[in-house]
């Protein structure tokens, strides 16, 4: 008997309708591009199949290879950048507020541009969904600041469990007169 289970959580960072167009433009490009010069190769490749030798049949054949990788990553370029763009904008529709409690936090590895970041493991609870608990790797220029007891806002989908959160509160600045 098969049984429903529930999606696994999913943090996301909310991209704007400008990033998402310049991510489908560049990766049209990308699509576009070399996917005509797969076209072109391989075309090229079969017609001069007899007339060369097998030299220019291997770097053909090399060549749409890697002019069809680049066009699968343009591809799913437009793709990833449309999927994350719906899930942002089902996310502000039915979102329901909540809050992720910080149960601790770790340093994680730099990403690939070198942004220092921190694992954060979190109980995500709110109305109309049951609590969970996730772990994410989030930016350390963001989310540096947060201890373990730190009380985050966030946004979920009780549906898909896709949620944000945002940084923490900054603490209030001592008076003059609490010296």
């Amino acid at each position: 008997m098969a049984t429903a289970r529930a999606h696994e959580p999913v943090l996301l960072d909310p991209k704007g309708p400008v990033i998402t167009a310049i991510a489908s433009t560049v990766g049209a490009v990308l699509f576009l591009g070399a996917g005509g010069a797969f076209v072109y190769v391989t075309v090229r490749t079969v017609a001069d199949l007899d007339e060369t030798g097998n030299g220019w049949v291997w770097a053909g054949a090399g060549l749409a290879l890697a002019a069809a990788f680049v066009a699968c990553v343009g591809l799913s370029t437009i793709l990833f950048a449309r999927e994350e763009r719906r899930a942002a904008l089902q996310l502000a529709a039915l979102g329901v507020d909540a809050t992720a409690l910080v149960l601790a936090v770790a340093s994680a590895p730099p990403t690939n541009d070198y942004h220092h970041q921190v694992r954060l493991l979190m109980r995500i609870s709110g109305p109309g969904f049951e609590p969970f608990e996730c772990g994410n790797e989030v930016p350390k220029y963001r989310f540096g600041s947060a201890t373990q007891g730190t009380v985050l806002p966030a946004r979920v989908n009780p549906v898909t469990r896709a949620f944000t959160i945002e940084r923490p509160p900054v603490p209030p600045a001592p008076a003059a007169g609490d010296a």
